[in-house]
């Protein structure tokens, strides 16, 4: 154990393919990943216990808290617009133009704590286009939906050492995947409450489930939507959006959140009782929010 961790601790966000592969560079490195929400980092870190060395990857802090957790970080590697003013701090490594799995292998190279190798360039470059929506993600995207499929455990095993085939019982479950998608998609796009803000059109959908929520956001945004907002039944929130609609200064200013200026999540309180009816009252906050910035 004491060698798994002989380089500290890698804090990095969960149920994300993207942090998922961090996390496995971690691993190869011997850091002991502790994956978490986005908007939770610093709770993350205040459960630590000792000295531990921290490292962030594909997650970053807020910049009103950074004063206070500067000192405990060694170093921060994101990739997500709202960690921008920690751009020019030495302890953070900002680049909006890479994945956060891709910054942390270049780090952990330079680190000389692993050595590149076709394997893990063909793995980062595919979680990458995927991460960031670039023209030939496919592959990732299917990567993705077995990620989601079969887990992090599985994920390890398979792809610790880098890029490795589909095997022809992965290749079977991903094409049931995909089959399964069509209905989820379908039922989500039937369920979607559209309003019109200005010259905006908004979606709010309520996601009982996980799911593939980019497929149904890219079809609404797609169709003419600016904006796609998803409330999941725990009170997290997920947006997509056009170029018209900053989604990451939304969900920060609004909802607690951040992220990508196209594709960022938020947090409703933990007061609040979540159903579906609570898209109406988060519609009802975006509405109030995207009015005044047209004023």
């Amino acid at each position: 154990m004491e060698e798994n961790n002989r380089h500290g601790i890698l804090i990095t966000h969960q149920h994300c393919l993207d942090g998922a592969t961090a996390a496995l560079i971690g691993i190869q490195c011997g850091l002991r990943p502790l994956f978490c929400e986005p908007d939770r980092v610093t709770d993350a870190i205040d459960g630590l216990a000792g000295d531990a060395s921290i490292y962030l990857a594909d997650v970053s802090i807020p910049v009103i808290k950074w004063t206070s957790y500067r000192s405990k970080i060694i170093h921060v590697l994101d990739h997500h617009q709202t960690a921008l003013p920690l751009r020019d701090d030495t302890k953070a490594t900002i680049d909006m133009s890479r994945s956060g799995a891709h910054l942390m292998y270049s780090f952990a190279v330079q680190q000389g704590w692993m050595k590149a190798s076709q394997e893990w360039d063909r793995l980062i470059s595919t979680v990458e286009h995927y991460d960031l929506w670039r023209p030939h993600h496919l592959e990732g995207q299917d990567l993705n939906r077995l990620f989601y499929a079969r887990g992090f455990s599985w994920y390890q095993q398979r792809f610790l050492s880098g890029w490795s085939p589909l095997t022809p019982d992965e290749a079977s479950q991903l094409a049931a995947v995909i089959l399964e998608e069509r209905t989820f998609i379908s039922t989500h796009l039937d369920a979607a409450r559209m309003r019109t803000i200005g010259s905006l059109r908004v979606a709010g959908i309520y996601l009982e489930t996980e799911g593939p929520v980019n497929e149904v956001a890219h079809a609404l945004l797609a169709g003419g939507c600016d904006l796609v907002v998803f409330v999941k039944s725990d009170g997290r929130l997920s947006a997509r959006s056009s170029p018209k609609v900053d989604a990451a200064r939304l969900m920060e200013v609004h909802f607690l959140g951040g992220g990508h200026a196209r594709a960022a999540g938020g947090r409703l309180p933990e007061s609040l009782s979540i159903s579906p009816l609570t898209v109406d009252l988060v519609l009802n906050k975006i509405e109030s929010a995207l009015t005044d910035a047209q004023r």
